[in-house]
């Protein structure tokens, strides 16, 4: 067994992505949960975990068949909704951008919300498409979980868009896709800089380093970051997306992590990078937009929090819906091929302050009705964004 210090906030996207046939590769067998493991994860939630001194420290081991039936057997809920084990393919496939199936998420009643940049199902389907048939039969959730399993064999969907039913034909596979998207938005004579981020991976940093360059590039006026769908992911990642956010801040602390009392002495903290370790890209804004949900979660939710000390209150403007409420993190540890992110630390600013487990409350109030693309200045949430950055109120 090891110790691999991850700091990471994942809120997990196959929660999102499940029954829309966007699941990770198999690792092929499972790992038997043995007694020695199953002692291994009592330890970590008597010892490292946040709540330490409200877990049972007598346990009969025998209830528990499977890691996540120990973890939320032992785990302290309310608060904590999050903690979980993955294994490390499944980990290493997330932190890589790769997985297998169409790529797109759904709601209850079959309509899109998101399709993944750069999936199968990207340029084909479209967020507000409502999916009616699979190969001529009527669809259900189970129905395109099985058709997503179908590797390398074609699905021909129909769904309804814009009043008219439409056929598009998706062939699920293994890809790799992107979690960042930019543009560049003409606003009087203002520019507009818009970021659609999914997800602080740690391969996204060269892409939203390609786009902040742009931005640098086109002297933008004005930011706006739609984290709506970014459940989290890695705090390194989350201090280098603020690097080129503001840089006016060379070495300043932008967020500690502050574990429990046995553990103090692994506190750590994230600076902004030295400025001679700045590559010319970084912005200097003075105000931030962030368009938010309860899908907004951890390190969305630690960028946004972060960002107030050096921006002020005002200047860190939300737009949507206030976000999930994940004021903590964890820190991830392995024991043979399964990993287990158990919370162990709250994340705070440079003044100290965390965020509430009921989430950030929002500036403006939009609803995330999915009747435009994300991106598009006619969708809800960008436009009161929009909105707001030319007239300093809410629609």
């Amino acid at each position: 067994m090891t110790n691999r210090f991850l700091f990471t906030f994942i809120l997990l996207l196959s929660a999102l992505f499940n029954s829309c046939g966007s699941n990770s590769h198999s690792d092929g067998s499972l790992q038997l949960f043995s007694s020695q493991e199953k002692q291994f994860v009592h330890t970590l939630f008597l010892t490292e975990y946040l709540w330490y001194d409200k877990v049972a420290s007598n346990v009969d081991y025998t209830l528990f068949t499977e890691p996540q039936k120990m973890i939320d057997g032992l785990r302290v809920n309310p608060p904590d909704r999050w903690s979980f084990f993955m294994t490390a393919q499944q980990y290493e496939d997330f932190a890589n951008q790769k997985t297998v199936g169409f790529g797109f998420g759904f709601t209850a009643d079959l309509q899109i919300f998101l399709v993944r940049i750069g999936s199968p199902a990207y340029g084909k389907l479209q967020r507000g498409d409502k999916i009616i048939q699979l190969n001529g039969e009527d669809a259900s959730s189970p129905l395109i979980q099985e058709s997503s399993q179908r590797v390398n064999n074609a699905t021909t969907f129909t769904v309804l868009r814009n009043g008219n039913m439409i056929d598009v034909t998706i062939t699920p596979r293994e890809y790799s896709f992107k979690v960042s998207l930019g543009k560049i938005i003409l606003q009087g004579n203002k520019k507009v800089g818009y970021l659609r981020y999914d997800a602080f991976t740690e391969s996204s940093v060269a892409e939203f380093e390609t786009i902040f360059t742009t931005f640098h590039n086109q002297h933008i006026d004005e930011l706006v970051i739609d984290l709506r769908y970014n459940g989290g992911g890695s705090l390194a990642v989350t201090s280098s997306l603020m690097d080129n956010i503001i840089s006016n801040h060379p070495g300043e602390r932008q967020m500690y992590l502050d574990w429990n009392a046995n553990y103090k002495s692994r506190n750590t903290k994230y600076t902004f990078e030295d400025a001679d370790l700045q590559d010319g890209n970084e912005l200097t804004m003075q105000r931030v937009v962030f368009l938010v949900t309860k899908n907004s979660a951890s390190a969305s939710e630690a960028l946004i929090n972060a960002l107030k000390p050096y921006l002020g209150e005002a200047n860190v403007i939300t737009i949507g819906e206030e976000t999930h409420g994940k004021p903590v993190g964890m820190s991830g540890r392995t024991f043979g091929k399964n990993y287990y992110f158990l919370i162990n630390f709250f994340v705070k600013n440079n003044v100290e302050k965390t965020t509430s487990f009921d989430g950030i409350p929002v500036t403006c109030k939009a609803k995330d009705n999915m009747d435009h693309i994300m991106g598009d200045t006619n969708e809800s949430m960008l436009s009161t964004a929009l909105y707001y950055l030319q007239n300093s109120s809410c629609p």
